[in-house]
């Protein structure tokens, strides 16, 4: 009898046991009906760009083939076009009292005008090399010339090359003169085995050290009658580019900066056009703009790079995003405020 009792218990525990485990199964298939799992979102691994620091969609992207071009600011060459468009700007003083912009581009980039072209100087080709990239100009000083015919710039003259290039009849000769993408993607197809990639750019990332002053505005006398303005836009997080005073626009649209350095370089008359020999290598003072804030450095170019580095000797990182490179003659006013 007690075995009895005792195999009916077990076979008891069983059943409601099978019935507990039938239950809970029902319920999770109802619950589930009811509420359908959620994927987990799978985080992507995120790549930068090596030119401005901006995230890009592979590995294969976060290098760029470059494309560099002179671009005019004589009076009768504003507005220009394309500044706005270029990952990093560079302006440098050139002779007749004016500066001179080169702009650098991503040649995957779709641009529809970039321009007025103008001539090329041993400056710019300094700057170009740091890139391997393709280099677009019009004519050139004698000492420009000659050093392209050495090479190893990958150079694009349309003085030998006008098929990349056309003439603006809305403006006047020589302030008039036009490339875009379509025309790069033409030579750099055409010459496939020129075509270089750039991996060596800067560093990028929050701010990097503690030594750091407030500077809102800013404006660099390059003459007389005419002074470059940056002001900090402190709900857009950037600055507004000014020329006498003047917010600077590309078809309506003001040119910003997210990090604006100002090279201090050295400058010497040495033609009886006024060109200039400006020093590119060895290191000079900086002064690092983003954020609001001013960072004091120095510039150093050593093994093919410019960098810049705090006084404490810390190379700084850019805020990703536009870059404008501000070279400055040491003799050249320049004021700040908060």
């Amino acid at each position: 009898m007690n075995k009895k009792r005792i195999g009916f218990k077990i076979y008891f525990a069983i059943f409601i046991f099978i019935i507990l485990i039938l239950a809970i199964s029902f319920y999770l298939i109802e619950f589930n009906k009811k509420n359908p799992t959620i994927n987990p979102v799978v985080l992507q691994p995120m790549y930068y760009s090596s030119l401005n620091g901006m995230p890009v969609s592979s590995t294969e992207k976060m290098k760029s083939s470059v494309v560099g071009i002179m671009i005019d600011n004589h009076n009768d060459a504003r507005p220009q076009s394309g500044l706005l468009a270029a990952k990093i700007v560079y302006e440098a003083p050139a002779e007749g009292g004016i500066t001179r912009y080169f702009a650098i581009y991503d040649s995957e980039q779709n641009i529809d005008k970039i321009g007025p072209v103008r001539s090329a100087r041993p400056y710019f080709i300094d700057w170009i090399e740091e890139y391997d990239g393709l280099y677009m100009h019009c004519g050139g000083s004698p000492e420009a010339l000659e050093r392209l015919k050495k090479g190893p710039v990958f150079d694009l003259n349309e003085m030998t090359n006008g098929d990349y290039y056309w003439r603006d009849t809305n403006k006047i000769a020589p302030h008039n003169l036009y490339t875009n993408s379509e025309k790069w993607n033409k030579i750099l197809t055409k010459r496939e085995s020129s075509k270089k990639f750039f991996n060596n750019g800067w560093l990028f990332g929050e701010i990097s050290t503690t030594s750091t002053e407030q500077v809102k505005n800013i404006s660099i006398d390059y003459t007389l009658d005419y002074a470059v303005g940056w002001t900090y836009d402190g709900n857009q997080k950037n600055y507004h580019r000014l020329i006498n005073g003047v917010a600077m626009n590309e078809e309506g649209i003001n040119l910003l900066a997210d990090s604006i350095v100002i090279q201090y370089v050295k400058s010497v008359v040495v033609d009886d056009y006024g060109r200039k020999e400006i020093t590119t290598s060895g290191q000079g003072d900086m002064r690092l703009l983003r954020d609001g804030i001013m960072i004091r450095g120095v510039w150093k170019k050593d093994n093919g790079r410019t960098r810049f580095y705090d006084n404490a000797g810390q190379e700084q990182k850019l805020k990703p995003g536009k870059i404008w490179i501000q070279i400055v003659p040491k003799d050249i006013n320049i004021k700040i405020s908060t």
